[in-house]
């Protein structure tokens, strides 16, 4: 993993985007980074699925759910799929639930906070690897983000740390 704190990284760094949502961790790891791949996603979590499926060894996949229902874009199975496929982490600015699954298992997991409720499973509805936004950061497939627990910004490159 490497070393690297988000502060650090701003106080270094002026071509960043830093992001103003707040976001809690949920995922048995609290810092990571990596290559972004992306997610949007209105009330079904299909493609949130199909792309953990992959493999994800360097990625972090950042999902952007645009609906207005309360649903969980996460759950333990998810985040166990993306773990066996070696995911970083992920981040999503919706929801995330089975967190007394999900706390032990080796991935990053941020999220808005938890709702019981899992999505419609709607195949084909959402789209992935489109540009996103999470709160006031405009994210492209490829760019990359750093998250700890003292934040997280995304930059258009790897940086050198």
């Amino acid at each position: 993993m490497i070393n690297f704190t988000v502060p650090d990284i701003c106080d270094q760094n002026d071509d960043i985007q830093i992001g103003e949502l707040f976001l809690s961790s949920f995922g048995a790891i609290n810092k990571f980074c990596g290559e972004i791949h992306t997610a949007k996603c209105e009330h079904s979590n299909s493609v949130v699925k199909e792309l953990v499926q992959n493999d994800g060894e360097g990625k972090v996949l950042c999902i952007n759910h645009t609906g207005s229902e309360l649903c969980s874009m996460v759950g333990d199975q998810i985040a166990q799929t993306a773990f066996e496929n070696n995911w970083n982490g992920i981040i999503t600015n919706g929801f995330i639930r089975d967190i007394e699954v999900i706390q032990n298992i080796n991935i990053g997991l941020y999220a808005l906070g938890t709702y019981p409720k899992k999505t419609d499973k709607l195949k084909g509805i959402g789209e992935k690897d489109v540009p996103i936004q999470l709160g006031n950061v405009d994210i492209n497939p490829g760019y990359w983000i750093y998250i700890d627990t003292n934040g997280w910004v995304v930059t258009s490159k790897k940086l050198e740390l």
